[in-house]
């Protein structure tokens, strides 16, 4: 009888024993999806930059602005307006061991350039020039573990700079930081601070990158809407003046 007992507890014991674990794993498996999607999930903020002067703005500027805030609308989403003495202020609290090197670009292009990809690690979201247009909401349509950049019709860049979106602090925009450093003495806009600095760095760095292909994200200027277009950039290009 009492081996009898002895046994029936035995196997109660080792019951509540896989019980037990099979509960911790479903725990933990919670646990690590959770954090998972937060470290991940691209943050819900539109950042554009502009003159706090709207004189200064282009028209299609304008209507462009008008495509985001309607396709991406509060409180949903945040919509963030960066100033060059917003820009100039982010880079002094936030990363001062670069500021230097900010101040000391010869053209503000440079600083425009530079600023976006902090603004993407320390914030995350979806940075567009002002002259890029919205035709839908795209927010679940893009990985939410890599960095999206849209493929260039240009051929001395593999992409632009005009439309980037990650999560925050994602490793590439150090990585395109870093890269910059290394070109503080090139005085070419597109390879110290652009697209052409950009490029290389998504050729070093492929799996972080998700390429958004040019007929639907960014087609040539002379190429006409088409009906699954969705997002295209105008290239008012105020930088070369």
């Amino acid at each position: 009888m009492k081996y009898k007992l002895s046994k029936y507890y035995f196997c109660i014991f080792c019951i509540l024993v896989i019980v037990f674990i099979i509960i911790g794993w479903f725990v933990w498996q919670k646990k690590q999806k959770e954090g998972f999607e937060k470290e991940e999930k691209i943050s819900k903020i539109i950042h554009q930059t502009a003159p706090a002067d709207k004189s200064k703005w282009r028209p299609e500027w304008v209507e462009c602005q008008k495509t985001w805030r309607t396709f991406f609308p509060s409180p949903e989403y945040t919509y963030m307006m960066w100033t060059d003495e917003d820009l100039d202020n982010l880079i002094k609290t936030d990363f001062p061991d670069f500021y230097q090197n900010y101040k000391n670009y010869n053209k503000n292009i440079k600083r425009f350039d530079i600023a976006r990809y902090f603004i993407l690690y320390k914030y995350g979201g979806i940075y567009a020039d002002m002259d890029y247009k919205c035709f839908r909401n795209f927010y679940t349509m893009i990985p939410s573990n890599k960095v999206s950049i849209s493929e260039s019709p240009f051929e001395n860049e593999y992409v632009q700079n005009a439309l980037m979106m990650s999560s925050e602090k994602h490793p590439f925009w150090m990585k395109v930081i870093e890269k910059a450093k290394t070109r503080l003495d090139v005085d070419n806009v597109l390879y110290q601070t652009g697209p052409a600095l950009v490029s290389d760095t998504c050729d070093e760095n492929k799996n972080m990158v998700n390429i958004l292909p040019i007929r639907l994200w960014n087609p040539q200027k002379d190429e006409p809407d088409n009906p699954d277009m969705i997002t295209r950039h105008l290239c008012t290009a105020v930088w070369v003046e």
